[in-house]
């Protein structure tokens, strides 16, 4: 039986929910990333309704059957999901602010779809924005069966996915695969955020509105994936708790143990807010070359950061020094939006001593209560390197039984200035521009920007970010970022192994 034989009643769901403002602004030819996926929605097969999930009445949904809540879980957004598909056959579900999905790609996975008769049919290694995902409507069911601990958590753009790969295998799922992966650009084509609306805004100077042209440009015309910085590591102590072996910090700066200068608080919050004003969303690390549990105002600092929305904040720390007390003072915006990182690099406290120093104890009762405060933002680290290579398959298999989440960080040679002492080499066969150039910022206790962290010295400053504009700042870096894509490679640049590991 053909096809086009069978008779198809489809539903398009249109996912609206805490739009940005980026979505309704002018994207090209005076259409917004809305008015792009409206006219998108027009375009899919036997689709006999659409509907617009929102979280306040908006121009979005003006004309279309619209679901309007002030607050979405995943459990409801399911529940309204069936209740609007209950009659149709398939759903065709995307948000309202990819204003670049494609029909040419669609329309492939919608005849595979029904050609396969899938479940559950998605695209692999394009952007995020290209496609939407389709659902055969019975499943509504079994996902929502599948909804447990994330029942009151917000919806996010993976939500479908992750419900289906808890029981992946009671699924038929078909792909779409890209001909080319562009995953590794970790490119979103949504414009929900400054960021990606200034990505977008570039694909649309070149005229990029189909799957060929977008996949065209992003690999050719790699200078406008960098738009604004994302990831802002800031040193607000000079000092430490410890001095480690493999650490470049001691080597540059002599003693470090012991609170040495830390980063006036007015600093800080100036800093905060030139973010605030050029990025508007960042996430901000504040253990830059330093133990930020020295600080006399970190738990003020913590609070700070935290209660500008859209910022989220990681501390990178021995985990030595700190007020529990304090800790459990902060506010509930800290809890949520405060990720940790607890250097331990190992399991037995000898091993511990060699590479950390004193402390072991210390670090390991202070995890155990951050588990408790702030429990799936805990993430317990170890660097692999040649000495305690030995104790990394037990750290991982020890710290696997808690509610702790487990990073094995690549050791940093930093361009030379250490001895050598990674076990293997994780490096892509071809590379490709640095990712620190493309989306991060670091700057030191007096405000100075060093190209990179690997910049130990800072001899190639890009400016101070406490008397520069940041967008002046930022720029500067721009020519060297446009060198790594022609492959040169500039003094420290080229001894580098650092420019395929990512942050945010």
């Amino acid at each position: 039986m053909s096809i086009k034989a069978v008779e198809m009643k489809n539903i398009a769901i249109i996912n609206a929910i805490n739009l940005s403002d980026y979505a309704f602004k002018k994207l090209h030819d005076n259409k917004s990333s809305v008015d792009f996926v409206k006219n998108f929605a027009t375009s899919l097969s036997d689709i006999e309704k659409t509907v617009f999930l929102l979280s306040k009445s908006s121009q979005a949904g003006k004309g279309y059957d619209t679901v309007i809540k002030e607050k979405w879980t995943v459990f409801e957004l399911l529940n309204e999901i069936k209740e609007k598909s209950t009659g149709y056959d398939n759903i065709f579900y995307f948000y309202a602010d990819c204003a670049l999905l494609d029909k040419g790609i669609t329309q492939r996975m919608y005849e595979n779809h029904l050609k396969y008769f899938a479940d559950y049919t998605f695209a692999d290694g394009y952007p995020y924005g290209l496609s939407p995902e389709i659902l055969k409507t019975p499943v509504i069911d079994p996902l929502l069966k599948l909804i447990k601990e994330e029942k009151a958590a917000e919806p996010q753009r993976d939500t479908l996915f992750e419900l289906i790969k808890k029981d992946i295998n009671s699924f038929d799922l078909e792909t779409e695969i890209s001909t080319v992966d562009l995953r590794i650009l970790r490119a979103t084509l949504a414009a929900d955020s400054k960021r990606n609306f200034l990505l977008l805004s570039n694909l649309a100077s070149h005229n990029a509105f189909d799957e060929q042209t977008v996949v065209k440009v992003l690999q050719e015309k790699g200078e406008i994936l960098r738009t604004l910085p994302r990831y802002f590591l800031i040193q607000t102590v000079e000092g430490c708790a410890q001095v480690c072996s493999y650490c470049p910090y001691p080597k540059v700066k002599g003693d470090i143990l012991g609170k040495k200068a830390e980063m006036k608080f007015e600093d800080f919050n100036l800093i905060l807010d030139k973010i605030k004003d050029y990025c508007e969303d960042a996430v901000i690390g504040i253990s830059l070359w330093g133990e930020p549990s020295l600080h006399s105002q970190v738990y003020k600092m913590i609070e700070r950061v935290c209660d500008i929305p859209g910022f989220d904040l990681v501390i990178e720390t021995a985990g030595l020094g700190w007020d529990i007390e304090a800790l459990r003072s902060l506010g509930k915006n800290a809890y949520a939006r405060c990720r940790w990182i607890v250097s331990l690099d190992a399991v037995s406290e000898k091993m511990y001593e060699s590479l950390r120093g004193q402390g072991f104890r210390e670090a390991l009762a202070f995890t155990d209560n951050l588990l408790k405060l702030f429990k799936n933002n805990v993430y317990v680290q170890a660097v692999r390197m040649r000495q305690n290579e030995d104790e990394l398959e037990k750290f991982y298999k020890q710290w696997k039984e808690t509610a702790a989440q487990i990073i094995i960080q690549k050791y940093d040679y930093f361009s030379g200035f250490l001895p050598q002492q990674k076990v293997t080499d994780l490096s892509p066969l071809k590379r490709f521009p640095c990712w620190h150039l493309k989306r991060d910022m670091c700057v030191t206790i007096d405000g100075n920007v060093p190209l990179c962290k690997e910049d130990l010295k800072g001899t190639h400053s890009l400016g101070n970010i406490l008397s520069d504009e940041l967008s002046v700042v930022w720029n500067k870096a721009k020519e060297v970022y446009l060198k790594h894509l022609k492959e040169q490679y500039p003094d420290m640049c080229s001894e580098c192994d650092e420019y395929y590991t990512f942050n945010f």
